[in-house]
């Protein structure tokens, strides 16, 4: 008797952890995730508030870099490209996911050479250590390691 109030039980309470996450749909909605792309799904959430991060971003970058005028606006040009070389990569439809990345890193080393281009060596190489300690602090927060492989819980295994 008792494994079947708990059999009921489980059963219950799986099926209303189904139901409460289930989204209702609302006439004329469409919730096809495959149709959605990212980009249209990354406009919802207010382009505004992404064109003042990139913006502060820009800003930050000129100040710990020591850019003048004419450097920053060069760099803001470079970037400019970038996102929209990267957001037309994003909207092709049916292309595979090897072939996007490979293009994504085609994009990035385009950048990476007009920004080597604009900057002094002074200035490059502290671009780099920025972008390496941005690396790192994101693979601490995500639980990665040095060999690339994590554990649970981000515990190094091995």
């Amino acid at each position: 008797m008792k494994k079947q109030l708990f059999s009921l039980a489980l059963l219950l309470s799986l099926g209303t952890s189904i139901v409460a996450t289930a989204a209702p749909v609302l006439p004329g909605q469409d919730h096809d995730r495959d149709k959605i792309s990212r980009s249209d799904h990354q406009d919802r959430r207010g382009g505004k508030d992404r064109q003042q991060d990139r913006q502060r971003r820009q800003d930050e970058l000129a100040r710990d870099l020591d850019l003048n005028a004419k450097q920053k606006s060069k760099l803001e040009k470079i970037f400019q490209d970038q996102h929209q070389q990267m957001q037309a990569l994003r909207s092709r439809k049916g292309i595979d996911r090897s072939k996007m990345m490979s293009e994504a890193q085609d994009i990035r080393k385009s950048t990476d050479k007009k920004l080597k281009s604009a900057l002094t060596k002074a200035q490059y190489a502290k671009l780099e250590a920025k972008r390496q300690e941005r690396h790192r602090d994101m693979g601490q927060r995500n639980g990665w390691q040095q060999n690339g492989r994590r554990d649970f819980g981000g515990q190094r295994r091995g």
